[in-house]
Formats: C-alpha cells, sequence, structure tokens
C-alpha cells in the first residue's frame, strides 16, 4: 500500500478527550454532547480521531469534529491540529484497525532517509478520518482514513514550531477578517504575506509588530481589542492543560480562599502572590525556553522581538485575554485581568498581571 502524500493546514477539533483504550466511550460521550449542544460551527461532515502515542501506556485521543474557530459550548474540548505533511494510508475496519500497522511501518522504514514522524506535544501521534468511504465496522467495503504526519528529514530545522508559528498568523487574520472584514486582513496581513518572517523569529517579531500598528491605524481600539482577545481566548483553548491541571486541583479545596492561599506557581514557572480582592502573576518569558535568553514573549510571533524595540500595548491584549480565560477556567467563574507590564511594552524582564476577583 502506497499512501498518498498531502498537506493540511492547521485547524480545530471540537470534541471529546479520552484514554486510548476507551475510544468508543469517548465517541458516545461527543455524540449525546452533540445532540444536547449542536455546534454552530462546524466545518464539513468528517470525523477525526486523533490518537497520540507516549513512551508507555495506552495513550491519549481526542475525538470530534472540525470547527471553524474555538467558540464552541462549554461541554467540548478543543483541540490545535499544526499544519502538517501526511502519509494517508487506509484501514479496512473489516480486518482490525490494527491490520494496516506493518504497511505503515515498513513504508516509514523503507522512507528513512526521506522522512521522520511529526510529534504534538513531543508524542507520536496519527489521525483517523472518518468521512463517506466509512460504511460501519462489519462492511468490508468500508474505509477509514489514516493520516500519518511525516517532516522531511532534508527540510526545517523545526518544522514543528514553523507550523504552529504559521498558524497563529493564520488565525490574527481570520480574526481581522470577522471583525474588520477582509479589506482590513488583506491590509493587514494579506493572508500572512507581510508576515514573512516565520522561519526567522526576530524577522518575524518586526514583521507582527508592524502588522499590529497598520491595524491601530485603520480600525478603533474597541475592535483591535476584540481582534487580540479572540487571539487569546483560541489560544488559552489550544493550550490549556496548565488551566486544567490547575481547576483539578482547585477542586480539591472546601474554598476558593484556601486554593489561592496554597497556589503559586505553574508549571511552567508563572509565579502567584494572592492579595485578598486580586492576583499578582508574574512570569519571566525568557525563562520558559532556557536556550533563548532573548524570549520576550511566550508567544512565538512576537517573542524574537530586538532588544531595545517596544511594541504597542495592544499586542497583549492577547495575552491578557489568554490570562483571562485561563483563570475563569480554573476558578469556574468570571475574572477580569488588567496588564501592568510586560518586556515586549516595556524595560522589564517579566510580564505581570493583575487578575481582579
Amino acid at each position: 500500500m502506497k499512501p498518498k502524500i498531502i498537506k493540511k493546514e492547521a485547524f480545530l477539533i471540537a470534541g471529546v478527550p479520552g484514554s486510548g483504550d476507551e475510544t468508543a466511550k469517548a465517541w458516545e460521550a461527543f455524540m449525546k454532547i452533540n445532540k444536547v449542544s449542536p455546534l454552530k460551527n462546524q466545518v464539513g461532515e468528517e470525523g477525526y480521531e486523533v490518537r497520540m502515542y507516549p513512551a508507555e501506556g495506552p495513550g491519549k485521543i481526542h475525538v470530534g469534529v472540525q470547527v471553524k474557530d474555538a467558540s464552541v459550548p462549554a461541554e467540548y474540548k478543543v483541540f490545535f491540529v499544526p499544519a502538517a505533511t501526511y502519509a494517508e494510508f487506509e484501514i479496512y475496519p473489516a480486518k482490525g484497525y490494527e491490520s494496516s500497522n506493518d504497511v505503515m511501518s515498513k513504508w516509514l522504514e523503507d522512507n528513512a532517509s526521506n522522512y521522520r514522524e511529526a510529534l504534538v506535544d513531543g508524542m507520536h501521534y496519527g489521525i483517523e478520518i472518518y468521512d463517506k468511504r466509512f460504511q460501519g465496522d462489519k462492511n468490508p467495503e468500508s474505509v477509514v482514513g489514516f493520516w500519518q504526519p511525516i517532516t522531511s528529514v532534508k527540510g526545517k530545522i523545526m518544522p514543528d514550531l514553523t507550523d504552529i508559528v504559521a498558524g497563529a498568523v493564520k488565525e490574527f487574520g481570520d480574526r481581522i477578517e470577522q471583525f474588520a472584514g477582509p479589506e482590513v486582513r488583506k491590509k493587514v496581513v494579506q493572508d500572512g504575506e507581510k508576515i514573512k518572517g516565520i522561519t526567522d523569529p526576530v524577522k518575524g517579531a518586526l514583521d507582527y509588530k508592524a502588522a499590529v500598528e497598520r491595524l491601530e491605524k485603520l480600525v478603533d481600539k474597541s475592535t483591535c481589542d476584540k481582534i487580540m482577545t479572540a487571539c487569546g481566548c483560541t489560544c488559552q483553548s489550544i493550550y490549556d492543560q496548565e488551566a486544567l491541571k490547575a481547576k483539578e486541583l482547585r477542586q480539591t479545596y472546601a474554598t476558593e480562599d484556601a486554593f489561592l492561599n496554597d497556589f503559586k506557581v505553574f508549571d511552567n514557572g508563572t509565579r502567584i502572590e494572592y492579595k485578598n480582592d486580586h492576583l499578582i502573576q508574574r512570569f519571566a518569558p525568557s525563562k520558559l525556553f532556557p536556550h533563548l535568553q532573548e524570549l520576550r514573549c511566550a508567544c512565538m510571533l512576537i517573542g524574537g522581538l530586538p532588544k531595545g524595540v517596544y511594541a504597542s500595548p495592544t499586542a497583549c491584549e492577547c495575552s491578557r485575554a489568554f490570562t483571562e480565560q485561563r483563570w475563569s477556567t480554573i476558578l469556574g467563574r468570571p475574572v477580569k485581568v488588567e496588564v501592568i507590564t510586560t518586556p515586549i511594552i516595556s524595560k522589564t524582564d517579566e510580564c505581570v498581571f493583575i487578575i481582579h476577583l
């Protein structure tokens, strides 16, 4: 079986996460949620099952459908699938879902000089696609597509990072079009062509800074804030592991006050100080990736901004919304976040936010 090599842009899957050995349970949960709260921003009719394989254990899955953006009912979880190149194989369920594994492994082995597996969150993964070819598990003609993510051995040094940045540029453009229209999008980003430094953190940051400044000249502050807020909320929905972990911890405490008195730091080094009616959050971007000491923001769109160059506070509206949604998720109620300072808008090494409770 020779696979078809295809390229896909980044996309979002709204659905249900689960354990790799409880696939049917996850799909049943998704069907129930979808019946009660149908998705209004669904793209296509295909069903997707992302399978992630850690070093040990049954792995993780995320099942669901593609959506246009992260504006979905709270019952759903949104999974970000990075832009990637895939080798598309076919699985015949009647022969068993693992019946094509040897063929896939053999193809990867035979083509090791050209391709290697791509990773997501540090794990091997693959995506099953349930489209019109799927006619049930028993029908011998039924087919499930399987996308095996691959990267070129001779290609980019950091293809996964590049794909993430490209996806963020697209999200920025999509949100501009949503709130300001296609003409403004064209003038600001032109489908990413005006943010050309995707493979160069410094050039990319300068391009993005300029794009934000163009946006500010074309629309009012309220519209700017809506665009950046939507970008930040989407980002938090994608990278919500820290929030979900803290939320689970919060539920082990009898009161919110007791939880906040004990909660001092996130896994990524973000420090928290509780002051009765608010939290002070401090984060040093340069410590997130020790090998990137000049990093000035966790966002790869602007983290490479050169020393001594500063951006508009509008750029930090994205981080403000990200933080606001994170803490709203953790505490299970709305909060308001205020940006005090960040390394990209002032001479400081830390992002300092106040979370008003």
